[in-house]
C-alpha cells in the first residue's frame, strides 16, 4: 500500500475490516513487525484464493471473479460503539476478522523455538514440540477471541516464530504458524492471507443466508432514539438470550443443504447472529459460549488452489464447481421466500410494501458483501436491482446508501482496469415508479463483463471514466438529498457520525477530481485505494465540469458534514474531532486555509473538554488527586515526550497535535517559533560543556545572525498580518489542549508563541503609549510563572532537555568594552608617531604646535583594545519589554578569533527596561578577538546565543495593500535599485559584531614617591624649580623600555582657546603661540640624552621635571606614557602601544616684578655727536681758527657727552633712542633687577634682511653692550632709563610669523579688515618690538636667599610714534654745505648743528645732496628741493623771488641706486636777504622695482600691504636751515 489508509476515503466502505490483538507475552516491537508485514499482503487478489469445497459456501465464491481484489483494513484498535452500531447498514465498521497475534518465543519463555529447529531429528522421532499446557493455551485465547468479538465473521490465531513439528498434537482449529522470518519465503504471508480470505468468503456466505432470512434490516437511530427492533441488534445480554425465533423449518432445510445437524446449528447460530455490535462493556461481560463454524472445514481442509477445486467438488468436473450468481442468489431467494412465507401468515403479518422494502434493504447489504469480497460486478447488480427497490418504495435512507455503495464499486473496477457501465439509476433521468411494486431495473449497460476483466479496451475505459466523472456531482447530490430526506420521516433519521463521514468522503472525491484537473485517471484511483501520493495535474476541467468541481461548490458540501453543536448531537468526543479533522484535511487540500483554521479551533476546543475528563477518570483510577496526576499520567520512557497516559509512541505528539496547532497558529498568523532539533540541541550541549571557548561554529544555523535576523523579518510580517486578537485567543486555545494531554513540549512552545505574538518585536526604544502589550500584568507574570513550573515538573519526571523557545530575539541590545582605570589604559600609536616624540625630546623646548600624539586621550573608537591575560569588564545591555521580571541563570560572551575566558554572571532583569550587567573575561593571548553575540540561559528557557542589535530598529510600515490573503503574511523580498518592482522596503535589523584587538603582556607603573610635598609647589613669576618623580614597574614579567614625558597646564586651555578664535589680530596670535612655544610651565630635565630609561620589572627610577613660574599658573599635569616594546626603537614595526601615568601637580605663583609702563625718548644727534662742527675741509685742510671758535663755543657739552657714552660703552657715532621703563617690586622682599643691552656685533649698520623674517642674517651674532642693575624696594616702582640703538629692518612689512606649523603655509589669504596702511602700521610696531626684546633681557634676583628669575618685558608695546624714534631710515638724505675754496668766505660760514648754517647774505652757497639707500631693492630716484622761508605762512613762506635765488633747478632725476649705494648732487643758491630760510627735500621713486625674486624668496602671498605697493617718498629726518645774517 502507499501508506496508512485513509478511514474517510471514498472507496472505504470496500474495505474488509481487520481487528490486530496481541495474544500472549509479546513485546511492542515484535507486534508492530507483524502487524508491518501483513500490511505488505492488505491486498488479496481473488484468484489466488482457494474457494471452499463445501457447496453452501460458494456464494463469494473466488472463482467467480478472479481478477477481483480483496482490501484488508488493518486495525489495532476497535472501533468505537457508536460505529459498530452502523452495521449491518455500514458493514465496513465492523471487524469481519478478528487475528490474534502471538509470538512462540515471548509466549513459552522456558522453551526456545530455537531449541526445536537445531534439533531437526526430534520431530522425525515424534518428539512432542506442543505439549498440552501449550494447547490449553491456545484454546484458551481462540476461546477468549470468540466470547469477545462474536459477531465477527474469523477469528484466528497466528503464532509467529513457530516451526511445527511432524509430532505435534492437532491444534484447535483456527491456529496458524508462521515459522521465523529468515525461514520465511516471500510468499509466506501472501498465503496467509489467502487462506484468511477463503476462510472470510465462506463465513459470508452463511452471514449472507441468514440476513436472507430476515424480513427486514431496522435503519440505524441515533443515539437515544433506538427502537426496540434496534435493541435486538446492540443488546448487552448474551447473543443466545436475544437471538430471534427462527422457523424450524427453514432451520432444517438449511441443514440439509450443509453437512451434519451439529455443525448446521452453529452454522444457523451465526446466521441469526445480530447485525448491531455489542458495546465493549456487554462484550467483555458475554459468558456464554461462541457458535463455530461448521467443523466441516477442519475435518476436509479447503482448497488450497484452483486446480484442488476439482478434488473437493461434489460434481467432479470443473463446470460444476463453478456457482454462478444466479443460482446463489437463487437459492437464497428460495430460502427466504420459504422463511418469508412462513412469517407472512397470521396476525401481525407485514404488508406486501413493506416486505419488498425488507428484502431491498437485505439485498443492499448482500450487494455490499460483494463489494467487500471484491466481487463488484455482482455488487453493481444487486445493488442495482435492491437500490431500485429502495427506490420504489421510497426507502431515501437505503436509496441513497446503495448509491454510494454503487458509486464505490463504480471506482473499483475503474481502479482494477475493469470495462463497467453507468448503470441507469445513477442518472439524474432515471425514470420514477408511479406504483408502489418494484421495479426490477436492469438495463442493458448495466451489467458488467466478466470475460473482458482480464484487460478492458482503454477506449471504452476512457469513456466509462469520463462519463462517471460527468455523473458524479450529480449522484453526490442526490445521494446527500436522499439522506436529508430520508431524515424526516421518524425513525429514519441517519445518525450524525454516518452521515459526516458520507459527506467526507464524496467530498474527498470531488476534491481529487478537482485537484486532477476534472480527470479520474489511475493517479486519482490508486490514491484513493491505496492512499498514494496524488500527483496534481497540470490540465484543466472543462467548462461544464469547472463549476461542479469548483472550490466553492465542494467547499459548500463539505460543511455540510461539521458536527452541530455539543447541546443538539450527542457525539463523542472522537467522532467530533475525527470529522472536523477530516474537513480541515479537505480544506488544507483545497488550498483553503483560513477555513481550515475556523475548524481546527473548534477542533481544539472539542478535545480540551475531553481530555481534562480523561485526566480526571485517568487519576480517579489510579487513586491520586487531577491535579497531581500529571506525573502519575506520564510515561517516562515512553520517548520522554511527556504523552505517555495515551501510550504514544515516540514523536507521535510532536508529528502529530503540535503539527496540528501549529498549521492552525500560522493561518491566524502566529509569531511561530521552531526550537531546534534534538541534533542541535545535542551538539549545543556538548559545546556548552567541553569548553567555556564558545566560537560560532559550535552553534546550528538556528542560532546564528542570520537565521535570527530572518526570523525578525518573518515575525514582523507575521504581525501585520491578522488581528492580534484572535491569534492571542488562539493560542489560549492550544495552551489549554496541550496542558490536557498532557504535552511539555507544546505547553513551552505555545505559551512563548503567545508571549512572542503579545509583544511588538522591536527594540525597546521604538515602542511607543499605543504599542504597550494587550496581556496584562497579571497574565503575563502567569504564563511566565507557567514555564517555570512545567519546566520544573517536567525535571521531577526525568525529562531535562524540555525548555521553552524564548521570545524576544532583541534581547542583547548592546556589548561594551569597559575603560580600565587610567593607569591601565591602552592608546594605540603608529611608528611615526614614535618618531615625532624623538624628535621633539631632541629639542630643549618642545613646540606645542607639533603634533605631540601622547597628548591624547584614551582609545580612538575605531579600535578597541585588550590585553592578553589580565581581565576586562565588558558592560551587557539586556533588554525586556514585558512586565514581568526574567530572570537569566548565567550569562557569557560568544566569540571568535584567539582564546577567550568569559566567567558567567547571572542578574534578574525588572520589567519594561533596558539593564546593564557587568561580564568579565580574559584573553589568553594576543590577536584578534571578535564578540559576535551572547550565550544567555534564561530560566525556563533553553540556553542559545542571542546576536547583538545595538542599533534601535522598527519595521517600515508599507502604505499600499501589495498581497490578500494568506499571501500577506509572507516577507517581502528586499527592493533592489536595479529593479523595477516598486514594493515597499523591509529593513532588516542589523547584527552587530564588536571586534577587539588584543596585544601583549604590557608593563604597569606606579608613582611611588616624589619631592613634593602634597603634590604642590610654590613660585614667583619667571622663577624656575626642579622637583623628582619616582616610577615603581608593578608588573612581575615585563619591563619598561620606553618612557615619553608630556605636561599640560592651566594656562593652556586658555591659550590654545585663542590661537583658535579667528577674530585675534596676528600680532596678539604670535604672542599667544609664543607663550605657548617658548613659556612651557613643565619640562623634563633628562640627566643624559644618550641614555634611554629603563626600568625593570618590580624595580624603580627617578625623574627631574622643572617648573617655570607663570602669570595664571594654578594646576598641571605630568603625562607619563610607557610601553614594552621588546626591541629598539628603530625596529619597531608598525604599531606599538602604551600605557600612562597622570601626575597632577598643584602650582602657586606669586608676582615678582611687573613692567607698569615703557615709552621711548628720542636722543638729539647734535648732543651725542662727537664733534658739533664739522670741518669745512679746502683741499684736505681745516681752519685751526674755525675748530678753536668751536671748542670754545661748545666745549663743555662735548666732553660731557663722550663721558656719558664711554660710561654705558656706546658708540658715540651710532644713532641712539631712550626707552624708559617703570619696573614695579610687588614681592615683600628686596629684589634686584639686571637688565642686559645688547646689539649686533656688526657695527655698519647694513641691512641683511632674510627672505622671511625681519631679523638680520642668522650669522650675524648678538653681543653684549652694557649691563644695568638697580634694587627695587618692596611695593616700590622704579623708573630706568636706557639708551637703545636705533634699529634697521629691511621688510618691516613683512606678515606676522606663525609659530604653529600648521599655519606656515606657502599662500595665506590675508583676514585682516583693516586698511593697508593701518596694516603696515601695526606689522611695523610688531618687528621693531620683537627686535628690540632680542636686544633686552632683564632678570630679577632676591637678596639673601639667591632665588632668582625673569622679568617678563614682553608686555611692551610700541606705538606709531615710538616707531618712528627707534627705526632708521630706509633712505637718508644728508644736505650740507661744502666748501667753495675760498678761506675767507668759508670762514664766514658756521656749522651750529648737523642741519643748521650761519650764511652771509648776497653770497653763492654749494649745498650738497647726498642721497643713501639702505633698503635691499634699487631705487629709482626723483630729487625734489624746496627753498622756503621759515615761521611764515604758507603763501608768504613760498614767495622767494626777492628772497633767495639758485642756480639750477629744483627737481631733478638721480641715478638708479642700488643697495647700499649713495649717490649726491649740487645745488648753488644766495640768500638775498637776512632771515631763517629752510630747504626741504624729498625723494620720490620715480618706478617700482619689479624682481620676481621677491616671489621665490616666499612672498608669494595674498598681502595687500605687498600686493598693493606703490611708489615711495622719503624726507630726511630734520630739515636743512639756513640763517642768513648781514655782518
Amino acid at each position: 500500500m502507499g501508506g496508512k489508509l485513509d478511514p474517510l476515503s471514498p472507496v472505504a466502505p470496500a474495505r474488509v475490516r481487520v481487528l490486530l490483538l496481541p495474544i500472549g507475552r509479546i513485546t511492542r516491537a515484535s507486534f508492530l513487525d507483524v502487524v508491518a508485514r501483513l500490511e505488505s499482503e492488505s491486498v488479496v487478489r481473488l484468484g489466488d484464493v482457494s474457494p471452499d469445497g463445501r457447496p453452501n459456501r460458494n456464494m463469494f465464491s473466488p472463482l467467480a471473479f478472479p481478477a477481483g481484489l480483496l482490501l484488508y483494513d488493518l486495525s489495532t484498535s476497535l472501533p468505537p460503539d457508536g460505529h459498530r452500531s452502523l452495521s449491518p447498514f455500514e458493514l465496513f465498521r465492523q471487524p469481519s476478522v478478528v487475528l490474534g497475534i502471538a509470538d512462540s518465543n515471548a509466549w513459552w519463555p522456558s522453551r526456545k523455538q530455537a531449541e526445536v529447529l537445531e534439533d531437526a531429528g526430534r520431530h522425525s522421532k515424534g518428539g512432542s514440540a506442543i505439549d498440552d499446557l501449550a494447547l490449553g493455551d491456545i484454546e484458551h485465547q481462540l476461546e477468549e477471541l470468540r466470547d469477545q468479538f462474536p459477531k465477527a465473521l474469523v477469528h484466528q490465531l497466528i503464532l509467529f516464530n513457530y516451526v511445527r513439528a511432524t509430532s505435534d498434537k492437532e491444534v484447535p482449529d483456527g491456529t496458524i504458524f508462521v515459522p521465523p522470518a529468515k525461514h520465511c519465503t516471500t510468499t509466506t504471508i501472501k498465503t496467509l492471507m489467502c487462506d484468511i480470505t477463503s476462510l472470510l468468503l465462506a463465513e459470508m456466505t452463511t452471514f449472507a443466508k441468514s440476513l436472507q432470512g430476515l424480513p427486514t434490516i431496522e435503519s440505524p437511530k441515533a443515539h437515544g432514539n433506538r427502537s426496540a427492533m434496534d435493541t435486538t441488534w446492540n443488546t448487552d445480554q448474551p447473543e443466545r438470550a436475544t437471538r430471534p425465533p427462527l422457523n424450524s423449518t427453514a432451520l432444517s432445510q438449511g441443514a440439509r443443504r450443509g453437512s451434519s445437524v451439529t455443525n448446521e446449528d452453529k452454522a444457523h447460530h451465526r446466521m441469526s447472529m445480530p447485525v448491531h455490535l455489542p458495546s465493549s462493556a456487554s462484550a467483555r461481560s458475554s459468558t456464554g459460549p461462541r457458535p463455530s463454524s461448521p467443523p466441516a472445514r477442519t475435518q476436509t481442509p479447503p482448497p488450497k488452489a484452483v486446480e484442488e477445486i476439482n478434488l473437493t467438488s461434489p460434481g467432479g468436473s470443473p463446470a460444476t464447481n463453478t456457482v454462478s450468481r444466479s443460482s446463489a442468489a437463487s437459492t437464497a431467494r428460495d430460502s427466504s421466500r420459504e422463511r418469508v412465507s412462513v412469517h407472512g401468515f397470521g396476525p401481525g403479518s407485514l404488508s406486501e410494501r413493506a416486505r419488498n422494502k425488507g428484502k431491498g434493504r437485505v439485498g443492499i447489504v448482500i450487494g455490499a458483501m460483494y463489494l467487500q469480497g471484491g466481487r463488484w460486478g455482482d455488487a453493481v447488480r444487486e445493488l442495482v436491482e435492491n437500490t431500485g427497490a429502495a427506490k420504489a418504495n421510497s426507502d431515501h435512507l437505503w436509496h441513497a446508501k446503495g448509491l454510494e455503495l454503487i458509486l464505490v464499486s463504480l471506482l473499483m473496477q475503474a481502479w482494477a482496469n475493469v470495462d463497467f457501465q453507468i448503470p441507469q439509476i445513477c442518472f439524474p433521468t432515471a425514470e420514477k415508479s408511479s406504483s408502489g411494486k418494484i421495479i426490477h431495473h436492469t438495463p442493458s449497460n448495466s451489467t458488467t463483463d466478466l470475460s473482458a476483466a482480464k484487460g478492458a479496451n482503454a477506449l471504452n475505459r476512457f469513456a466509462s471514466l469520463q462519463s462517471l466523472v460527468t455523473v458524479l456531482p450529480d449522484l453526490i447530490h442526490t445521494i446527500l438529498n436522499l439522506y436529508v430526506r430520508a431524515s424526516n420521516f421518524s425513525g429514519e433519521n441517519l445518525p450524525h457520525i454516518a452521515w459526516s463521514q458520507c459527506v467526507l468522503r464524496l467530498s474527498k472525491l470531488l476534491t481529487v477530481l478537482h485537484l486532477c484537473g476534472g480527470h479520474l485517471d489511475d493517479n486519482a484511483l490508486n490514491h484513493f485505494v491505496r492512499n498514494t501520493t496524488l500527483s496534481l495535474q497540470s490540465g484543466r476541467a472543462s467548462s461544464n465540469m469547472s463549476k461542479a468541481l469548483s472550490k466553492t461548490e465542494i467547499t459548500s458540501l463539505l460543511f455540510r458534514a461539521f458536527p452541530p453543536p455539543v447541546s443538539v448531537a450527542d457525539l463523542s468526543v472522537v467522532d467530533r474531532s475525527v470529522t472536523l479533522a477530516g474537513i480541515a484535511s479537505v480544506l488544507s487540500r483545497l488550498d483553503l486555509h483560513r477555513k481550515k483554521a475556523l475548524v481546527l479551533r473548534e477542533l481544539v476546543m472539542a478535545l480540551v473538554p475531553g481530555l481534562v475528563q480523561a485526566r480526571k477518570v485517568g487519576a480517579a483510577e489510579m487513586g491520586v488527586h487531577p491535579a497531581a496526576g500529571l506525573s502519575a499520567m506520564t510515561a517516562i520512557g515512553v520517548g520522554g515526550q511527556g504523552a505517555g497516559a495515551f501510550d504514544l509512541g515516540e514523536g507521535d505528539l510532536e508529528n502529530g497535535i503540535e503539527e496540528l496547532l501549529g498549521a492552525l497558529g500560522a493561518v491566524y498568523g502566529v509569531v511561530s517559533l521552531r526550537s531546534p532539533g534534538k541534533e542541535e540541541q545535542q551538539v549545543h550541549a556538548a559545546s556548552s560543556n567541553t569548553s567555556d571557548v564558545v566560537t560560532d561554529g559550535e552553534f546550528t544555523d538556528h542560532d546564528s545572525d542570520r537565521a535570527t535576523i530572518s526570523r525578525i523579518l518573518d515575525h514582523t510580517a507575521l504581525r501585520c498580518f491578522g488581528n492580534r486578537a484572535l491569534k492571542l485567543d488562539v493560542l489560549r486555545y492550544c495552551i489549554n489542549l496541550c496542558e490536557a494531554l498532557p504535552d511539555f513540549h507544546g505547553v513551552l512552545r505555545f505559551t512563548s508563541e503567545l508571549l512572542r505574538t503579545a509583544g511588538r518585536g522591536l527594540t525597546l526604544e521604538s515602542y511607543d503609549d499605543e504599542d504597550s502589550t494587550p496581556l496584562s500584568p497579571g497574565e503575563q507574570v502567569r504564563l511566565a510563572t507557567n514555564i517555570s513550573r512545567t519546566v520544573g515538573a517536567a525535571r521531577k519526571l526525568g525529562l531535562h532537555d524540555i525548555e521553552a523557545e524564548y521570545w524576544d530575539d532583541f534581547l542583547v541590545r548592546g556589548v561594551e568594552a569597559l575603560d580600565s582605570a587610567t593607569p591601565r589604559t591602552v592608546t594605540p600609536h603608529s611608528k611615526t608617531e614614535l618618531e615625532v616624540a624623538e624628535a621633539i625630546e631632541e629639542k630643549k623646548e618642545k613646540n606645542p604646535f607639533i603634533y605631540n600624539p601622547f597628548l591624547k586621550k584614551g582609545v580612538t573608537a575605531k579600535e578597541r583594545l585588550l590585553v592578553a591575560r589580565e581581565p576586562a569588564d565588558f558592560a551587557v545591555k539586556l533588554q525586556n519589554p514585558y512586565d514581568f521580571e526574567i530572570h537569566v541563570e548565567w550569562l557569557k560572551l560568544q566569540s571568535s578569533g584567539i582564546v577567550f575566558e568569559c566567567a558567567e554572571h547571572s542578574t534578574i532583569v525588572g520589567p519594561s527596561r533596558i539593564y546593564t550587567v557587568l561580564v568579565t573575561g580574559t584573553p589568553k593571548s594576543a590577536g584578534s578577538m571578535t564578540v559576535e553575540g551572547c550565550i544567555v540561559k534564561i530560566n525556563g528557557c533553553r540556553q542559545r546565543r542571542f546576536p547583538i542589535f545595538s542599533v534601535a530598529w522598527s519595521p517600515d510600515t508599507q502604505s499600499r495593500l501589495k498581497q490578500m490573503g494568506l499571501a500577506a503574511a509572507s516577507r517581502p523580498e528586499p527592493y533592489e535599485a536595479s529593479s523595477s518592482k516598486k514594493s515597499a522596503i523591509l529593513s532588516a535589523p542589523q547584527a552587530a559584531a564588536i571586534k577587539f584587538n588584543v596585544i601583549g603582556p604590557q608593563p604597569i607603573l606606579a608613582v611611588e614617591s616624589t619631592t613634593l610635598s602634597q603634590s604642590a609647589i610654590m613660585l614667583l613669576e619667571g622663577e624656575t624649580k626642579n622637583f623628582y618623580v619616582t616610577l615603581r614597574n608593578t608588573s612581575k614579567y615585563t619591563p619598561v623600555d620606553l618612557l615619553l614625558f608630556s605636561f599640560h597646564d592651566s594656562t593652556t586651555a586658555g591659550l590654545q582657546a585663542a590661537t583658535s578664535n579667528k577674530n585675534v589680530s596676528p600680532t596678539d596670535l604670535y604672542e599667544v603661540e609664543f607663550q605657548l612655544s617658548h613659556k612651557q610651565a613643565f619640562r623634563w630635565r633628562r640627566q643624559s640624552a644618550a641614555e634611554e630609561p629603563y626600568i625593570d620589572p618590580g624595580k624603580s627610577a627617578s625623574f627631574e621635571i622643572e617648573v617655570l613660574g607663570k602669570p595664571g599658573l594654578t594646576s598641571g599635569t605630568v603625562q607619563i606614557d610607557y610601553s614594552y616594546l621588546g626591541v629598539p626603537r628603530s625596529e619597531v614595526q608598525d604599531r606599538f602601544y602604551t600605557r600612562q601615568i597622570v601626575l597632577p601637580v598643584m602650582v602657586t605663583v606669586n608676582a615678582s616684578v611687573e613692567l607698569a609702563r615703557a615709552d621711548l625718548l628720542p636722543l638729539s644727534t647734535d648732543f651725542v655727536k662727537s664733534n658739533v662742527i664739522t670741518n669745512v675741509k679746502v683741499n684736505g685742510a681745516a681752519h685751526a681758527n674755525d675748530e678753536q671758535d668751536a671748542r670754545m663755543l661748545y666745549g663743555g657739552q662735548t666732553q660731557h657727552a663722550k663721558s656719558i657714552m664711554k660710561m654705558f660703552g656706546l658708540d658715540p657715532d651710532a644713532d641712539y633712542c631712550l626707552l624708559l621703563l617703570d619696573l614695579r617690586n610687588t614681592w615683600p622682599n628686596v629684589l634686584d633687577v639686571t637688565f642686559q643691552v645688547m646689539e649686533p656685533s656688526d657695527k655698519s649698520n647694513s641691512p641683511s634682511p632674510p627672505p622671511s623674517s625681519p631679523t638680520k642674517d642668522s650669522s650675524k651674532t648678538i653681543s653684549d653692550v652694557y649691563t644695568f642693575t638697580d634694587a627695587i624696594q618692596p611695593g616700590h616702582t622704579s623708573r630706568i632709563i636706557l639708551p637703545l640703538p636705533r634699529i634697521f629692518l629691511a621688510n618691516p612689512h613683512a606678515p606676522v610669523p606663525a609659530l604653529n606649523p600648521a599655519k606656515q603655509r606657502q599662500f595665506v589669504v590675508g583676514s585682516s579688515n583693516s586698511s593697508p596702511e593701518a596694516e603696515r602700521t601695526s606689522r611695523e610696531a610688531f618687528w621693531f618690538r620683537d627686535e628690540i626684546l632680542k636686544r633686552l633681557q632683564a632678570t630679577w634676583e632676591e637678596t639673601g636667599t639667591g632665588r632668582r628669575g625673569a622679568v617678563d618685558l614682553r608686555s611692551i608695546r610700541l606705538s606709531p610714534r615710538m616707531v618712528q624714534l627707534a627705526k632708521v631710515p630706509d633712505v637718508d638724505i644728508d644736505l650740507s654745505i661744502i666748501a667753495s675754496g675760498d678761506e675767507d668766505f668759508d670762514c664766514r660760514i658756521r656749522h651750529v648743528k648737523k642741519s643748521t648754517y650761519d650764511v652771509p647774505i648776497d653770497e653763492f652757497l654749494t649745498v650738497e645732496i647726498r642721497v643713501r639707500n639702505r633698503t635691499t631693492t634699487p631705487i629709482y630716484p626723483l630729487l625734489r628741493l624746496q627753498p622756503s622761508l621759515r615761521h611764515q605762512p604758507h603763501n608768504v613762506a613760498l614767495d622767494m623771488s626777492k628772497r633767495m635765488v639758485w642756480d639750477g633747478v629744483l627737481q631733478r632725476s638721480l641715478p638708479e641706486l642700488a643697495p647700499g649705494d649713495e649717490s649726491s648732487t649740487e645745488l648753488v643758491i644766495c640768500a638775498l636777504c637776512t632771515g631763517e630760510f629752510e630747504i626741504g627735500a624729498s625723494v620720490e621713486e620715480i618706478k617700482l622695482w619689479d624682481d620676481e625674486s621677491e616671489v621665490k624668496q616666499g612672498l608669494m602671498v595674498d598681502d595687500r600691504v605687498l600686493t598693493d605697493r606703490t611708489r615711495r617718498t622719503w624726507y630726511p629726518e630734520e630739515a636743512f636751515v639756513l640763517v642768513a645774517l648781514d655782518e
